[in-house]
């Protein structure tokens, strides 16, 4: 479902929305006994709201939620403490189903009916749980998406940005980078096949003035479009056919892993063989990747976090390797991408909370975001630094996915000029057949 563009109302123009948490502080001021008590005992809770596509098709950023929800209840089983006074901390969590519009109701009703007092949230499918906080003063940190698809959406500015929502992810203009420190040192012609899934994350990747080709563009690449194509699709005959006949040698785009596999049954069906496949979103999980086999080997994509990372987690202590391998040690599942990310929103909000001196006032809360740098599994994040109101960039490198010795396909570090400080794991070899 494609999410339109969503607008926060002028706070001068548009009074605020009545909210529970205001209308507890008014009965409680009012002098009642019974409301009274109860926001004492409340004084003493934090709450924290989580939204996410734990169902549907982007069920799998939400693959390791369930791992990273264990130990993050577990780190902060003793609660935490705030300029001198211990609060115990509750996360309540909201399967979205990969919907927009139930996100959006979601994030109503954790702020209206719950009392929530931070909201963290997953928002690839659009910023709709951004949207609510905003209108209705919570906190709220996002991640998973480039920042330009939650900040444009919302009628945001880099200049600008909001009073109570921020983001952290990479952005498009990282992204061109890490896509082009692979194909520059190629020998190839420079001619780009592009494909964009027709939903919120194919159109703001595609997006001719904000996504990654006006960056392709003005580095000196041909490319080639044939059109967006509908999720779910399975039939790729056109844009394999407009490839073939404007000879392109690297082909790019946003697919899920279903209509990432049709597309290279059908290359290989059609004679096509391009020497370059960097791909979004299709190559970023070991089980996308793994019915394609050994047409998989040389396929490349970003890396967003592997055990390669070089950090360490601020909550558990953990380095990147000994997460990964606690993942794969809980679940017998391969780590994926999205455990560090995650692992890092909650890292994030838990310091914000402990930095704004008082977790039950949210404009305290939102004034440590916007300041805040902390270390997390992911490396160092920096709201204030950024050069982008409300956003903290994250480290995004190149990456491929290899057979190993055992005949095995992992994903290793290929390409780290946009973050040096990332490790090289094994040279960039050209796709031998797709």
């Amino acid at each position: 479902m494609q999410n339109k563009n969503l607008t926060i109302p002028d706070a001068e123009a548009t009074p605020r929305r009545a909210t529970r948490r205001r209308f507890l502080r008014l009965a409680g001021a009012a002098g009642a006994l019974a409301a009274t008590g109860n926001a004492l005992a409340q004084s003493d809770v934090i709450r924290i709201g989580y939204i996410c596509p734990k169902t549907g098709p982007f069920s799998p950023f939400s693959e390791a939620d369930d791992f990273i929800l264990v130990q993050v209840r577990k780190a902060l089983e003793g609660g935490i403490v705030v300029n001198g006074k211990k609060y115990r901390v509750e996360l309540l969590v909201r399967d979205d189903q990969s919907s927009p519009d139930r996100a959006s109701n979601l994030a109503v009703e954790l702020i209206n009916k719950e009392n929530i007092d931070l909201m963290l949230a997953q928002v690839a499918i659009g910023p709709n749980v951004s949207q609510q906080c905003e209108l209705n003063g919570v906190p709220c940190i996002s991640t998973i998406g480039p920042w330009q698809a939650w900040m444009f959406p919302l009628k945001g500015t880099p200049a600008t940005g909001f009073r109570h929502v921020f983001h952290f992810s990479w952005g498009m203009e990282d992204l061109a980078a890490v896509y082009m420190d692979i194909w520059n040192k190629l020998p190839t012609n420079k001619t780009v096949g592009m494909c964009w899934s027709n939903d919120v994350p194919g159109g703001a990747l595609g997006d001719k003035q904000h996504g990654l080709p006006p960056e392709f563009a003005k580095n000196g690449y041909k490319l080639v479009e044939a059109g967006k194509f509908p999720v779910g699709a399975d039939d790729f005959s056109a844009h394999i056919q407009a490839f073939k006949r404007a000879n392109v040698e690297i082909v790019t785009g946003l697919f899920n892993p279903p209509e990432w596999g049709s597309f290279v049954k059908q290359s290989a069906q059609m004679g096509f063989k391009p020497k370059v496949t960097t791909v979004a979103k299709a190559l970023l999980f070991p089980a996308g990747v793994a019915p394609l086999g050994a047409r998989a080997d040389g396929m490349s994509t970003e890396i967003w976090w592997t055990p390669a990372y070089p950090f360490k987690s601020s909550l558990t202590g953990q380095s990147a390797r000994q997460l990964a391998d606690s993942y794969t040690a809980a679940t017998r599942r391969e780590w994926t991408q999205p455990i560090g990310v995650i692992h890092a929103l909650f890292e994030t909000g838990i310091a914000a909370l402990k930095a704004s001196n008082n977790p039950k006032n949210p404009k305290a809360v939102s004034d440590a975001i916007r300041g805040l740098k902390v270390d997390t599994i992911i490396g160092r994040l920096d709201f204030a630094g950024s050069g982008i109101r409300n956003v903290s960039k994250m480290r995004v490198v190149g990456g491929q996915w290899r057979l190993n010795d055992a005949g095995k396909l992992e994903i290793v570090v290929t390409n780290n000029s946009t973050a040096p400080e990332i490790p090289v794991q094994r040279k960039f070899e050209m796709l031998k057949a797709i």
